[in-house]
């Protein structure tokens, strides 16, 4: 049996580990489109900034498992059951899968393919960006969410001053509501980094750039953080079908037989929202990985879905996230003090979305409440307060009747 794995991500590479461990003698092969051997990218801002080495980054590969490296899949054939690489060479599979990932988005503007341009996806990215940072230089961000903080917090502590030109009316609009922004955008000013919403970069020059508002600022470096997109261009003509991602079952499997999905590239069902999305975290890649290696090894195992999550510091602020939080509607708690937000979702007594901000104890109980569609209002109040525990939990349980 020959395995070929498209993408060395945490995806990839779990499925790697986990088809090994249950086909011991097939051949596995990652095929990467980089140069360098696998690594983690969220560890990227944290190399920007000097915290860590580059070392520090790589990954361990499976034992068994060969890595190809500078080999990027530009067509899959699934009648032939072979891949074509850019390097004009064709490999044949018996299951393929498909854990390519994403890329970030920047727009096409003037000026966006200049030397100090940046996006933040790979190592050559952040290794290019080291040479353009100095001391006392402007840093102009395009962008408000998870990758743009952790950039411009890491320019803000190598000695940059750091603008967020942000186009939605407040700073990480995809996970947080509007009191919860307020109060990382509060912390952000408190530090010296100056937040402009409302606003796109239109255009750059050397030196400057210019916003669609007519008011332009310098600047010596330019990063564009406004999200990703599923790498699914090389499947064009493929027949395996597309949507946000690639469209996968209950098993990771597409429509096409033997060809799977898993990570940043999968569109599965999301349990909060009832609906197909893809979510890009580091965790569901390795949930999808590990289910879609099993089937794969003719071990059938169900994947019931993910549950988009993050958990963060901004300048220290701590910051968790899940489901719906951003959502409003009839059935929202939340309290507000100095320094500290808490808010959650309900549906029908489910827990549906969460935001916590200022600390929060038993992220994986609200995880689990959600995930296992469990009615909490009778409970309610004490997960607003943070004030529930996995203990508590165990005793209510108890407690009730039949049990």
């Amino acid at each position: 049996m020959r395995y070929l794995i498209i993408g060395a991500g945490p995806a990839g590479l779990i499925a790697a580990k986990t088809l090994r461990e249950n086909d011991d003698g097939a051949e596995i092969i990652i095929l990467s489109k980089e140069e360098v051997k696998p690594y983690s990218r969220v560890l990227l801002p944290y190399l920007l900034a000097g915290e860590i080495k580059e070392e520090e980054i790589y990954l361990e590969v499976p034992e068994g498992v060969k890595v190809l490296t500078g080999k990027e899949v530009v067509r899959v054939d699934p009648q032939r059951r072979e891949v074509s690489l850019s390097t004009g060479e064709v490999l044949p599979f018996d299951r393929l899968l498909i854990a390519s990932g994403a890329s970030p988005v920047k727009p096409e503007i003037e000026g966006g393919d200049l030397p100090f341009v940046f996006t933040v996806r790979d190592l050559s990215d952040i290794l290019e960006m080291r040479k353009k940072v100095r001391r006392g230089g402007r840093a102009i961000i395009g962008g408000g969410g998870l990758i743009s903080m952790r950039i411009g917090e890491a320019l803000h502590k190598l000695g940059m001053k750091v603008t967020f030109v942000v186009s939605s009316d407040r700073v990480l609009s995809r996970i947080l509501d509007l009191p919860a922004s307020a109060l990382v955008a509060r912390r952000l000013a408190e530090n010296g980094l100056e937040v402009i919403t409302g606003e796109e970069i239109e255009g750059i020059e050397e030196g400057r750039v210019h916003l669609r508002s007519g008011e332009s600022r310098v600047c010596d470096l330019v990063v564009f953080g406004k999200g990703v997109r599923p790498n699914v261009d090389f499947l064009r003509g493929s027949g395996i079908k597309t949507s946000r991602g690639v469209v996968v079952d209950k098993h990771q499997e597409t429509n096409v037989e033997g060809i799977y999905a898993a990570g940043d590239v999968a569109e599965t069902m999301d349990i909060a929202y009832g609906d197909r999305r893809v979510n890009a975290l580091w965790p569901t890649a390795v949930e999808q990985g590990r289910i879609a290696a099993l089937n794969m090894a003719s071990k059938p195992t169900v994947y019931e879905g993910s549950i988009a999550r993050n958990t963060l510091e901004v300048f220290g602020l701590p910051i968790f996230t899940a489901g719906m939080g951003r959502e409003e509607g009839p059935q929202v708690l939340r309290e507000q003090g100095e320094g500290f937000y808490h808010k959650i979702v309900l549906q029908d007594g489910m827990l549906k979305g969460a935001i916590f901000i200022g600390g929060i104890k038993n992220e994986g109980l609200y995880l689990f409440l959600m995930r296992n569609r469990v009615d909490v209002s009778p409970f309610a109040t004490a997960l607003l307060r943070n004030a529930f525990s996995y203990p508590r939990y165990l005793h209510w349980i108890a407690l009730r009747p039949g049990w």
